[in-house]
């Protein structure tokens, strides 16, 4: 595993460390609660508190080259961080103060190893929980961590975290441990109080500046002054207010500046940067009729594809137009050749591209038609679900994406809208709604936005919407960030059994409890809802313990601990002492069983798991209904647990077991 994309996950516990590899994790942080993990390509660490992912050497090198511009003040930010371990950079989004505190910390980094101190990197500490912990964030000596709140956050920091994270800097700093935390002013308010003399504002240099700087050092482009002179790239410089966008302009220039004439050179650069505004304005002028347009139109959200599916999908929109020339012909319209010239497209191999050799006009054209024929959108929505209709996965993907991305771009909430209406009108593009969802739920502008609609939908009286909510909450959610996909599940397990969202709430806690990411998250998760809340936890306990073996044989290894073990025991005596049926208690135990015995689990660890309640159960017939083959499809199955637990029951030593238990 690279090291400077891997994951690591560390805990201090007097001086032990205990790792596992190869098990991946993330976090919730609960307060007083338990803490969850989960991410792959990871180091799981026992008891640990938060993942954290290493920061690449590449953001590193543009952290530490020549040219990074040092804010005003930079020695009093270093000074400060140093003498305090902590330091709270405070702007707002897309100000380039992610770059800045990689800077802080491998300027740290340097100073411990002129210490002689012990390294151990730099680390970003990754989000998901649903509660923030300052005593949660990792503290392993030597290494110095970038926590990131600018982005959308389900719960921002309180005082009291506050607090707590400036008394532990200054311990932690002993050990060489350096965070640095960035944060925009409304999501630090609460915190502020607390912090003030640990918190700096920060304002990026000029953008004419940063361009400047990256043309010199970065990309060596030796007339980068004539470049600067030209007057349209001064305007656009003057309107560029993000410092990520000025160093995309002056990658674009260095890309275009071994053009012998510059004033075509500059055109290019701006129509590329520009969003291809400038050619859209006129292919769009000189082409009018709708026909041209949606041909156009198709070939971007389609893009590449075949003439064929470009002419059907034009066709479906000129009829949801109601455009009289929807009705074309087999021999009718421009043909193959006159749509590749009327595209201004290339072939490649038998399809068709209007971005292969000019990147992002495809997307320039959805962004285009949606800023400028705005009365167009519900038009453009329903000819998006007709596409995204008995589709292929890739188109149903490509749909998402140009969706999310054009309403993203013009600021707008639409995509919420289109998933609305597939729940109530377009069941038949239920994938194309959870496509949507998994492109916009941890996204760092509208994530927590999208995340609260789900919680909304998870108890919405219409099951669809509930049902979608937690399907959704069992993909990238619970991937990237299971406490709060979990806590989504737990609500929609609240309702009732049978109920079209209850069962969907199941198939997802089984979904996750499948897949290695999350598999520790559901243990520790549902456990916590055994005791805290068993009606719900239950539920969700039947449906792990019976339905997903990958989960039951993971945690029934011969390895197995005794929280794993305590966790089953757990379960099965709260069912035996619920209102649940005996009969449906005894044929999810047996199915439980048949699970262990497929995997070959140790007969031993079932007896202890389970001997002492089928002992207490002899005369309520619940071990008969359990131990019994009559009933199961595996009769012809040889079956080592059920007949050593019907020998243990003959001998006596399930009552001896119960005796056992009684008394302990």
């Amino acid at each position: 595993m690279d090291s400077s994309d891997g994951f690591q996950s560390s805990f201090r516990d007097g001086d032990s460390l205990a790792l596992i590899a190869g098990v991946s994790v993330t976090q919730d942080a609960s307060r007083g609660g338990t803490n969850i993990f989960s991410a792959r390509d990871t180091f799981y660490t026992v008891n640990s508190k938060l993942r954290t992912k290493r920061v690449s050497n590449a953001t590193v090198n543009d952290a530490t080259s020549a040219s990074f511009i040092e804010p005003a003040g930079y020695e009093e930010l270093l000074g400060l961080l140093w003498r305090h371990g902590l330091i709270i950079i405070e702007a707002p989004r897309d100000s380039g103060k992610h770059l800045l505190g990689v800077r802080l910390l491998s300027d740290c980094q340097e100073r411990l190893a002129q210490d002689g101190r012990h390294l151990n990197g730099l680390h970003y500490i990754k989000m998901g929980w649903q509660e923030i912990n300052a005593w949660h964030l990792p503290k392993e000596p030597g290494s110095c961590y970038l926590l990131d709140l600018s982005g959308s956050t389900d719960e921002p920091p309180t005082l009291e975290f506050g607090e707590d994270l400036a008394q532990d800097a200054d311990s932690a700093r002993y050990d060489g441990v350096y965070l640095v935390v960035l944060a925009t002013p409304d999501v630090w308010s609460g915190c502020k109080g607390a912090t003030s003399s640990l918190t700096r504002s920060f304002s990026p240099p000029p953008a004419g500046e940063i361009v400047k700087r990256h043309l010199q050092s970065k990309f060596g482009v030796s007339n980068y002054e004539e470049w600067l002179r030209v007057e349209d790239i001064r305007e656009l410089i003057a309107r560029i207010e993000s410092p990520s966008e000025a160093a995309e302009l002056a990658e674009e220039i260095a890309k275009n500046s071994h053009l012998n004439n510059l004033p075509e050179a500059a055109a290019e650069v701006l129509d590329k940067f520009g969003s291809w505004r400038k050619h859209l304005s006129k292919w769009f002028r000189e082409h009018e009729d709708v026909p041209a347009r949606a041909a156009m139109l198709a070939a971007a959200v389609l893009d590449p594809s075949l003439p064929a599916d470009i002419i059907d999908a034009r066709k479906k929109l000129l009829e949801i137009l109601k455009d009289g020339e929807a009705e074309v012909a087999p021999l009718a319209g421009p043909g193959r050749t006159g749509y590749l010239e009327l595209l201004q497209a290339q072939q490649v191999k038998d399809r068709f591209s209007i971005s292969h050799q000019r990147k992002g006009l495809d997307e320039a054209v959805i962004r285009f038609v949606w800023n400028e024929w705005p009365q167009a959108h519900p038009f453009l929505q329903e000819w998006l679900l007709a596409l995204a209709t008995d589709a292929p996965q890739s188109r149903i993907k490509r749909i998402a994406d140009v969706t999310v991305t054009a309403a993203l771009q013009a600021g707008s909430t639409a995509y919420i809208d289109l998933v609305r209406k597939i729940v109530t009108d377009y069941p038949q593009s239920w994938s194309l709604a959870l496509e949507i969802i998994d492109l916009t739920v941890v996204d760092p502008a509208v994530g927590a936005q999208v995340r609260q609609r789900l919680l909304g939908w998870v108890t919405n009286k219409d099951p669809s919407f509930a049902a979608l909510a937690v399907e959704a909450c069992g993909r990238r959610l619970g991937q990237e960030r299971p406490s709060l996909a979990l806590h989504r599940i737990f609500r929609a397990l609240s309702r009732e059994p049978g109920d079209k969202g209850f069962l969907a709430a199941e198939r997802a806690l089984v979904s996750l409890a499948d897949d290695e990411i999350s598999r520790r998250a559901v243990l520790d998760t549902v456990r916590s809802w055994l005791q805290s809340q068993p009606k719900t936890g239950l539920p969700a306990f039947i449906a792990l313990a019976t339905r997903s073996s990958s989960f039951v044989l993971s945690a029934l290894t011969p390895e197995a601990d005794g929280e794993s073990i305590s966790f089953f025991k757990d379960g099965w005596n709260r069912a035996a002492a619920s209102a649940m049926p005996r009969p449906d208690i005894a044929t999810a135990l047996g199915k439980f069983i048949d699970i262990c015995e497929e995997g070959k689990v140790e007969p031993d660890l079932i007896t202890e798991i389970v001997g002492p309640l089928l002992a207490e159960s002899v005369n309520k017939s619940l071990a008969m209904m359990v131990l019994s083959r009559s009933g199961s499809e595996r009769k012809n199955v040889s079956d080592p647990i059920r007949n050593h637990l019907m020998q243990e029951l003959i001998w006596g030593r399930l009552r001896k077991a119960r005796d056992a238990a009684s008394s302990g």
